[in-house]
Order: structure tokens, then sequence, then C-alpha cells
């Protein structure tokens, strides 16, 4: 099979991910018939750490995976959505799956599929975990697409389960409070299995704690497992101090944002717990893997001298934690290109820029769940904050630059979809 019919086949399934208006219910009868005639690869796998939440999930699994691989592991992981190519969804070793053989892959799924209809998540979540068996790797580290009882993912049976930050997203499906997200999170714990669950509001905390005790899964809490100290942000970095069960180390991270030491707080209480069965673990090795990670539309720098950013920002967590970046490392006011799917909480995700926007050129993803022109005017407008309008990406990154004079800070942010695009203008995609 060619790429491009692949491709072309992976298009024609149901993506709730693109649909415009969300999805009524969830069930995993689809997926658990897909796998059973697949063979059980998700059966298979020697080690799964399964990660949920709603800011930081990716972060924590980019983390995990260089981390692992920086001990000398064979790595699998599996994410959503992708920025720039459906092939960043399946990686082994830190490198999207060629071309072949997500072409490969997809013939052989070609038939199931005919006999078992599934979603294009779950396909994709299916070849997943045949190319990780296939790999035999040695840990599959799997992000949860949307909730986590009901997700595709929750079928493979962690090791570790992780709970990152719970916040608002989603709401139109998981629920409309932090107690019932938080619920649907929690379906990823296991009895007797341990669950490590990064920094939480209040009553996610509650509620996550509760669940815990419910299921009988072994509560681990980042924050009592690793302590972190001397916070230090400066260039392009995050450096700090850690001391956890695999020892003490200093950090230093190519990544933007003192949230980013949260994330790898989590992974380090993870990792510590690894270590207790997998001598391979050390913490020479974990530091070494993180030094140099890259961890696509997170606070991306792709330029220096100006500034050019490129975020997801997707979510009120996410827009308080991109403010809180613009603060502390350009510490100037932005020009930002924004643009953001209509089921976000688009003004309680923009309201911490608006200090810190000195214009904005608003523009819609390439996406039919893309919010109107008219209701980001409304918002930016009510804020406070200077707009204007462009067509597509490319005209809003030539009117951001214009804007610039080549002199300021340039973030883009608001959506994966538009940070996908913008990423293709900008000629740093990973390919098709």
């Amino acid at each position: 099979m060619k790429y491009s019919d692949a491709i072309g086949f992976l298009n024609s399934l149901v993506n709730y991910e693109k649909l415009a208006k969300p999805r009524n219910g969830f069930k995993l009868d689809d997926i658990r018939n897909l796998l059973e005639l697949a063979g059980k690869p998700h059966e298979k796998l020697k080690h799964i750490i399964l990660v949920a939440g709603t800011k930081g999930k990716g972060s924590v699994c980019y983390m995990l995976e260089a981390a692992l691989r920086g001990c000398g592991m064979r790595t699998g992981m599996f994410l959503s959505p992708h920025v720039s190519t459906v092939r960043e969804r399946i990686q082994i070793d830190g490198r999207p799956v060629s071309k072949r053989r997500f072409s490969h892959l997809v013939e052989q799924y070609v038939l199931l599929v005919k006999k078992q209809p599934v979603s294009y998540f779950e396909l994709c979540a299916a070849m997943a975990f045949e190319t990780f068996a296939r790999a035999e790797v040695d840990y599959a580290v799997v992000e949860v697409g949307l909730g986590g009882r009901l997700d595709a993912t929750n079928l493979a049976e962690p090791d570790v389960s992780v709970i990152t930050r719970i916040g608002f997203d989603h709401l139109r499906v998981l629920g409309g409070s932090i107690g019932k997200i938080a619920r649907e999170k929690a379906g990823i714990m296991r009895y007797g299995k341990p669950v490590v669950i990064g920094k939480q509001a209040a009553v996610a905390g509650w509620e996550l704690e509760h669940e815990v005790h419910k299921k009988g899964a072994v509560l681990i809490t980042a924050a009592k497992q690793v302590r972190v100290w001397d916070i230090r942000t400066s260039d392009t970095k995050v450096r700090f101090s850690a001391f956890g069960e695999l020892g003490a180390a200093r950090f230093s991270l190519p990544l933007l944002g003192r949230h980013q030491v949260e994330n790898c707080r989590t992974v380090l209480a993870v990792l510590g717990l690894l270590g207790r069965a997998d001598r391979h673990i050390r913490l020479g090795a974990v530091e070494h893997g993180l030094r140099d990670i890259v961890i696509p539309a997170r606070c991306q720098i792709v330029k220096q001298n100006p500034f050019i950013i490129v975020d997801s920002c997707h979510n009120p967590d996410s827009g308080q934690a991109l403010a809180d970046v613009i603060r502390e490392y350009l510490r100037e006011q932005v020009v930002l290109v924004y643009g953001s799917l209509r089921s976000k909480l688009i003004s309680q995700t923009v309201k911490p820029l608006a200090l810190w926007v000195e214009k904005a050129v608003l523009v819609r993803p390439d996406s039919p769940r893309a919010a109107e022109l008219g209701r980001l005017r409304h918002i930016f407008g009510r804020l406070g904050i200077p707009y204007q309008s462009a067509d597509n990406i490319k005209s809003a990154l030539a009117q951001a630059r214009a804007l610039t004079g080549n002199k300021k800070p340039l973030v883009v942010a608001g959506s994966f979809y538009l940070a996908g695009e913008a990423l293709q203008c900008l000629g740093l995609a990973t390919g098709n």
C-alpha cells in the first residue's frame, strides 16, 4: 500500500477530533473487538506507562520517553493529537515511524477494520500497540486521548498510571465540573498498581485521592516523592535541583516555563518507582536523556533574535503558563497570532495574556471546529486587546511579522491545529 493510500484510508474513518460537533458517547466495544481480531497486541507489551490529565500530559510523555531512552531502553510512545504528521502519534526510540512502516500497518489493519469498524483515533491506538509489540519495546509511554475511563488507550494494562494537572477542558464531553473530569481521568487507575499524581488544585486532588482509595490503587503524590528547589530561568532554559528515590541532581531543561519543573517532578516520581525493579534506570542517565529534549508546540522556540514561539495553548491553565513564560523570559509585550477551536474556553484562556499582547492577529485554524472570527473579535475587544484578522495562517504570520518590525517577539497560540500549520509555514514541520 502506498503512503498516500494509507492516509486516505485513515482519513476515511470517523475522526471525532475534526467533527464539528463533540462526540455524544464513548464505548470500548469496537476497539476491544478490533484488538481481539489483531491478536491482542496490547497484551504483549512488557511495560506500559499510561498518562492522563488536562495540562502537561504531552510534556510528561516526552520527558518519560527521553529519560528512558537515555537509560538505554527501547521506547515506544503514543501521542495525540499530532502537530505536523499523523506518524508523530506512533514513535519508536523518539522518532515517528517511517512512511513505509506506517503504510504496512494500515494495510495490515484494513481487512480487520472492515470486519470491525473503528474511529480514526482507535485505529491509531491499535496500530501503536501493534508497533510496540513488534519492536519489543522495553517501555511504552501512552498518552490518553480524552478523559481516561472510556478512552481506547485504557484497554492497556499499565504498570504505572500517571495523572497530570486537571483543569477545565472538554467540558461538554467529560462533565461541567472539576470533580466529574477528575473521576473520568481516574478511570486509568488499577487495583494494586501505583498511580502518580502531579500537582492539582484542591478539588481535583481530593477527588483523585477518593478515587485512589475507591479503586484500591497505590497513591504516589509527586510533590511528596520528589523535592525540587533553586529554580532558575534564563535564556532558553529552566534549571532546578531535585531529590527523589533515584537520588539528587541538578537538571537543565532546554524548555521554557516553570510549569515544566512540575512536569519533570512527576516524571522523576514515575522513574523512581520503575527504578526499584529496573537497575538500568539511573539518575545520571535520566539527566542526560532530558538534557536535549524537544517538545513540539509547547512554548517551542523556532527562532531567536527576535523570538518566534509556537505554543498549543488551548485551555485556561495553558493560557496562564504562556503568560508566565512571556513575563519571565521575554519581559515585553508580544505580537500574538491566535486561533482556537470553538469548544474551548477562549476568554478564560486569553485573559492571562491580555497584559502581554501589544496586538493580535486573529485567524481560524484549518478545522471544521474552528472558532469563528466574529467570536474571537468580540472576546479580544472585550479584553482590550488590539487586533486585526487574517484569512489563513500564512497571511497571519506575514501580518504579524510586519507588526513586530523584526524586533518584537512573535507568539503563535490557541490550538494544536494552528501550531502545526504555523510550523509548516515556517519550514519546521516533520513531514506529512
